[in-house]
């Protein structure tokens, strides 16, 4: 079924929009020259972004969907992961199979992101792509929905995530924190920065976390480590150098998720499965994670009409060597689970380089044009080795009886019979204008791009090599009334190197992405409130399907399309009040394919239907100024975690909520998410594979500012 986009339809969540978010009364702001303007004791709103045309462009005049979550709703929300930051995101999922201390899962618009840390790609590998970002470390997150090939190259159709790192700022200030909470945590973390020298020549920012937790599921901890020193030389008003570090370890192990059907989503005769059941052999499944990089962002100002930009970044990400003892389903008792070994390691390093010029001029019709160069190189090296049984036909490790475990298998980590070294460079080239004619922004651009990809057995001998080019585009416009409110529509496109053969040898073309949105989006003098309602079609064209006639072999044959309408909003009413929601309608369905059995599903992980509402309070005077309140809901509908439909999951709502105490320089805090600690399931992908969400999780903090 697609969703039935009427006028009448339309209207009327215009007029929803309308009646929810009125025209708020101006706003206290920061005195400084951000682009962030807040009342006093609610998280800033942000008014500009940088993520889907890499110049300094209000939000009312992009013509695309974009969310921009601030560190100080994150930390409002008392979040650990990027995951949980999403959750009051129109049109993002996170956490689709459950908490997983490795890394964020992610949705946005029914497709994996493309994940990027201040404008540059991310480490791109089998494990090393999944990267859990530390969040403490970020200044904001900027999700940009639908295709953004233009200014980025390869990404896929869905949008992409873009990480801001935090900066050295010009007015000094420090924080340190202590955190405890559910599943034996404990958190120590510092946050300082300002100027180095009395004429603020050289500023710097220094940020650290040390982590200490277990996790829901038993034998698993969650250990982390953080830091990120930066520095930034202003030797004249018309050069900046920002040097940006960054080192982060993940202590943890694998092994959450992974449950049969027959137990957690369907009956058991042996009865339910318990939500901490631990899956592996304690001593086996370890995974560590590290992850560093070092750059530059530098900027030259020639004149009021002309700025040159150079970001750098070389990142190094390794997962140590480890074995993992996995669950494939049930055996035919009911009870003893099937295992496996899968041995790994992996490296992935990056450079990235970006450089663009950006021009202004004209008066009645003015441009912003940008132009750039940029280019990016990964390796990555991933061995690897799965065995289900041993020579002798015996199990390669003892099944575990799910209801009564006893640990203790023998592990035998195996030889592995596999190990690649792929190297993909990214040459791109991109032109993009903004015009703006009175209150019309035209928003023009066009990329040409070129990847080379190289893939060497390194076991086995030999390579293959695959050389794609494709040029993207987009277009749109933007009118902005005087009251705040901003029609647009918009024309984007993606696109996605497909790695791989065919089974008469030619090498697949990239995965092409097309999008058309259209939507108005509010945002009164003042910044207080920022509400955004789109409407959009999505087709990815040249996805794989099974080769008819070789079935070891794929086609290019596939075709899916998208269709959904978002609403989301924020707004910081006044007198310490502020309000928050997001609804997402998507539908989509797989419109081509040689797989008889998927042709009209819906997309896997995807709910039709989402939304959340939250709210925080603040009384500013009185016996009780300085403590607050929050609380939110959130709903995810049914969906189905396979591409056949098969297995579909129930919806579930879940409730937050929070209180916090400021007195002076002192903030204490409680977070509770899942308040009702509500057993859910967040997807299932067959009858062997089912994960269940996140538990009640409480956490206190103590914070102290200077």
């Amino acid at each position: 079924m697609r969703p039935n986009l009427t006028p009448s339809r339309l209207r009327a969540l215009a007029a929803a929009i309308a009646f929810a978010l009125p025209v708020a009364a101006s706003a206290q702001a920061h005195d400084d020259d951000t682009s962030l303007e807040t009342v006093t004791v609610t998280a800033p709103i942000a008014k500009d972004s940088g993520a889907a045309t890499k110049t300094d462009t209000p939000i009312l005049e992009i013509p695309q969907s974009i969310s921009v979550i601030t560190d100080q709703q994150m930390r409002d929300r008392g979040i650990h992961g990027v995951e949980e930051a999403v959750w009051y995101t129109a049109g993002a999922q996170g956490g689709g199979y459950g908490p997983d201390s490795r890394s964020d899962w992610l949705l946005v618009r029914g497709f994996t992101p493309a994940r990027y840390l201040d404008g540059l790609s991310l480490a791109d590998g089998s494990g090393t792509g999944i990267t859990r970002i530390e969040p403490y470390g970020l200044e904001r997150i900027e999700v940009l929905k639908g295709p953004a090939s233009i200014n980025y190259g390869a990404m896929p159709p869905g949008g992409l995530v873009n990480y801001v790192s935090k900066r050295p700022t010009e007015t000094a200030f420090g924080e340190v924190e202590l955190q405890a909470g559910s599943f034996d945590l404990r958190q120590a973390q510092f946050d300082m920065g300002g100027p180095l020298t009395d004429d603020g020549t050289w500023l710097y920012r220094l940020t650290g976390l040390a982590r200490n937790s277990d996790d829901p599921v038993d034998y698993i901890h969650d250990d982390r480590y953080y830091f990120a020193p930066a520095l930034t030389w202003k030797p004249d008003e018309s050069n900046t150098l920002t040097l940006l570090g960054r080192w982060q370890k993940a202590d943890t192990v694998a092994g959450a998720g992974f449950l049969p059907a027959e137990g957690t989503l369907l009956p058991n005769p042996n009865g339910r499965i318990p939500t901490d059941r631990f899956t592996g052999e304690p001593g086996a499944n370890g995974y560590v994670k590290t992850i560093a990089s070092l750059g530059y962002e530098y900027e030259h100002v020639f004149s009021d009409a002309a700025t040159f930009r150079q970001n750098l970044r070389y990142g190094d990400t390794e997962i140590d060597p480890s074995t993992l003892v996995g669950a494939f389903g049930l055996l035919a008792d009911q009870r003893s689970l099937f295992r496996y070994l899968w041995a790994t390691e992996e490296a992935t390093k990056t450079f990235t380089i970006d450089n663009h010029a950006e021009f202004t001029f004209g008066d009645q019709v003015r441009h912003t044009v940008l132009a750039g160069l940029d280019y990016r190189r990964l390796r990555t090296d991933y061995a690897s080795a799965f065995v289900m049984f041993n020579a002798d036909g015996s199990y390669a490790v003892a099944p575990l009886d799910l209801f009564d475990p006893v640990y203790g298998a023998p592990v035998v980590t195996p030889d592995y019979l596999s190990s690649t070294r792929q190297t993909q460079e990214q040459t791109g080239v991109y032109v993009q204008d903004q015009i703006r004619v009175d209150r019309w922004i035209f928003s023009l651009g066009g990329r040409q791009d070129w990847v080379d990809t190289d893939t060497k057995d390194l076991l086995a001998g030999g390579s293959t090599g695959q050389k794609d080019k494709k040029f993207s585009g987009r277009a749109g416009v933007n009118y902005v009334f005087d009251n705040g409110f901003a029609p647009y529509v918009g024309y984007s496109q993606s696109f996605q190197p497909t790695v791989g053969r065919a089974f008469d040898g030619s090498t697949f073309k990239p995965t092409k992405g097309d999008q058309i949105e259209a939507g108005i989006k509010y945002q009164p003098a003042g910044g207080r409130l920022l509400a955004t309602l789109s409407v959009y079609e999505i087709t990815q064209e040249n996805t794989l399907t099974i080769d008819p006639d070789h079935t070891l072999y794929s086609v290019q044959q596939g075709e899916t399309e998208v269709r959904g309408v978002e609403l989301e909003g924020r707004w910081n009413i006044g007198d310490g009040f502020s309000l928050y929601g997001a609804y997402a309608y998507i539908d989509s369905e797989v419109t081509k394919t040689n797989d008889a059995g998927a042709l009209g599903k819906q997309i896997a992980l995807q709910p039709r239907n989402s939304a959340s509402l939250g709210f925080d309070h603040t009384f500013t005077q009185g016996a009780l100024s300085g403590f607050g309140f929050g609380a939110g809901v959130r709903y995810v509908g049914d969906h189905y975690g396979d591409i056949y439909n098969d297995w579909r999951t129930p919806s579930y709502t879940l409730v937050d909520a929070s209180l916090h105490y400021d007195i002076e320089q002192w903030r204490v805090q409680l977070n509770a998410s899942n308040l009702t600690d509500k057993r859910y399931l967040t997807a299932c992908n067959s009858a062997a594979w089912c994960y269940y969400g996140y538990p009640r999780t409480v956490m206190a903090s103590l914070r102290y500012q200077w």
